[in-house]
Formats: C-alpha cells, structure tokens, sequence
C-alpha cells in the first residue's frame, strides 16, 4: 500500500459534504459536543471541528475503557443508545471527513472489535483497513502497535469468515515479525521488545477488505453520512407527524 493510496482513501471532500444541503449539521454539532445552535459555524472552521473531535475522541475512550472495566455509564456519551459501536464509527467518519488522521487508529480499532464480536465480519474488515491505513509504517510505535492488533484481528476475522489460506498467510506475517496473535485483545495494545515495526503490508498480499474486494475506508464514511443523513429525516418526519 503506497503512501499516495493511504493519503487519497483518508481525503473526502469535506467542502462537498458540508455543501450539501442536507448535510446534517446540527445532528454532527450535537455528537461532537458543539452547540447545535453554533453547528454551521462551528463545522467549517476546520480548526474548531478538529478540536471538537479530539475532545470527543478521548471522552469516547474514556467512557469505553470504563464500561470494559464494568463500571456504570458516567457521561452522556456513555449513556448514548448508539454507544459504543455507533458512536464510534460517528468518529471515526468526522476524523477521516476532516482529515484528523491521528485520531482514527485508536477508535477504528475498538469499532471493528465490535463488529467482529457482532458476527459483522465486513464491517470489521473495514474498520480494520482504516486503522492501517492512517498509520504510516515505523514512524510511531504506539501506531505500530495498533496497526498489528488490527493485523491480528484480520486473522480472527479470515478465519472465521475468509479463506483459510490468507488467514494462515498473515498468522504467519505476525509469527515473523513476533507479533502475539491476540494483540487485539488488547484495549490498548503495546508491542513486545523483539516485535519489528509495522510495514504497511496489510493488504498488498492480496488481502481485500471486503469481498467484492473494493476499498472500504472512504466509502465506509459516506455510508455513515448517508445513514446519518436518513435518520435526520426519520426524525423530522416524525417531529412533523407530531405537530
């Protein structure tokens, strides 16, 4: 995978989404914290939104490392009927649509952790292709590891759901580079001292993401908006049925 592919899958046209006139705006305000009313400002002030996502993000983690410690929901993310798993792909797709690659990893690799635990084999594949792609080979061992627990998943995920064969193909990969095959288990996962640094190899075997074998990272986010997009419309139909 080329540094050129990893930056194109994670550049939406931001200034498309939020041209759109049903963009979501207060809905997305609301899950990143921002004052509905200050919504439309607030999104196209591409430093705003940024912050507001990171300030998001470590709530996010936060409250999901509590709940798998099995502590009672304390926030109002954590109270959310979406949280975890929908909360999180809701983050996921604001830092890939307003280019806060670092922010992906760590979020992309809890949500595909869902969604294999949920049988949703596709849907983990896809988040796991994010959590690679926003990673950039050996430059940052924390992203290093993420990047490998991700690895690690995609053979749970093969094996259950994949051909054999490439499932034994990276259990190997990870044996070579002293990766543990459990390393997603891990909320935060570390690498060992003799593990070799990630190599952006994630798919360049021949390993698709999703069956059909079409990239999932981009259009994974527009899938999200569009889901976004019809509930807000379910809501306002309802709110008319109402009146």
């Amino acid at each position: 995978m080329t540094d050129e592919h990893t930056s194109t899958a994670l550049t939406p046209t931001r200034d498309a989404a939020l041209a759109r006139a049903d963009f979501p705006f207060a809905k997305v305000a609301r899950r990143l914290g921002i004052d509905p009313a200050e919504a439309e400002v607030a999104l196209r002030d591409d430093d705003r939104a940024r912050a507001a996502i990171a300030r998001s993000v470590r709530e996010f983690l936060e409250a999901d490392d509590a709940r798998r410690a099995g502590k009672a929901p304390a926030t109002a993310m954590a109270l959310d009927p979406d949280f975890p798993t929908g909360v999180g792909m809701a983050l996921v797709g604001a830092a890939v649509l307003w280019e806060a690659r670092d922010l992906v990893p760590k979020v992309a690799l809890r949500v595909a952790k869902d969604h294999y635990e949920d049988g949703a084999d596709e849907l983990a594949a896809s988040y796991i292709a994010l959590v690679q792609e926003s990673v950039d080979p050996g430059e940052d061992s924390r992203g290093d590891a993420l990047a490998w627990a991700a690895q690690s998943l995609l053979v749970s995920v093969l094996q259950r759901s994949g051909p054999p064969a490439q499932a034994d193909e990276i259990a190997r990969d990870l044996a070579a580079h002293a990766i543990p095959i459990d390393l997603w288990r891990d909320d935060d996962p570390s690498l060992p001292d003799d593990s070799m640094s990630w190599h952006g190899g994630a798919f360049v075997g021949g390993i698709p993401p999703r069956r059909d074998e079409r990239s999932l990272s981009f259009e994974d986010v527009h899938d999200y908006m569009n889901t976004l997009l019809a509930e807000t419309r379910r809501e306002q139909e309802a709110e008319g049925d109402g009146a």
